[in-house]
């Protein structure tokens, strides 16, 4: 089934499964926000919180390198940058979830003894915990989608 989606600027036609590819961009922002107050609510998921504040830093990345390039090759894309970057995202995610889940293991006693709001949401900490994690995994790739979107 298509689609059509009328803006100011043109007629965009998509396919229904191939609405995630074509959208996903746009959200990088709230995305990023949202796994971040998550996170901080999850108390456990405070690194994950430090991973999606570094998520941003690659469109920079991604234009320094640009710009370093432009000098040195005459023909310089953004192509080989983003793929270079996203594995070393796709890296990063990897290991902030395991360095998330050792210290979640290691601190468990801190965290049990933990009494009052605090102790309310380490209660609730295992589902706020699983919640950042997959919104984690998915402001991953859209912030890769929206600096692909950007330089291509």
């Amino acid at each position: 089934m298509l689609f059509l989606c009328n803006t100011t600027y043109d007629t965009i036609y998509f396919n229904e499964n191939e609405g995630d590819k074509n959208m996903l961009h746009k959200y990088w922002l709230p995305l990023t926000i949202i796994t971040i107050i998550v996170s901080l609510i999850s108390i456990k998921g405070f690194p994950i919180a430090l991973g999606a504040l570094y998520l941003p830093v690659l469109f920079k990345v991604i234009q320094l390198q640009l710009n370093l390039s432009k000098d040195l090759i005459d023909n310089a894309t953004a192509h080989p940058f983003i793929k270079s970057n996203q594995k070393g995202i796709m890296i990063s995610v990897i290991c902030i979830l395991i360095v998330t889940g050792i210290l979640a293991y290691t601190l468990n006693d801190f965290y049990r003894s933990l009494g009052g709001g605090l102790g309310i949401l380490v209660k609730i900490s295992p589902v706020t915990l699983v919640i950042s994690a997959i919104l984690y995994i998915i402001s991953a790739i859209s912030v890769v989608k929206a600096v692909k979107y950007k330089y291509e």
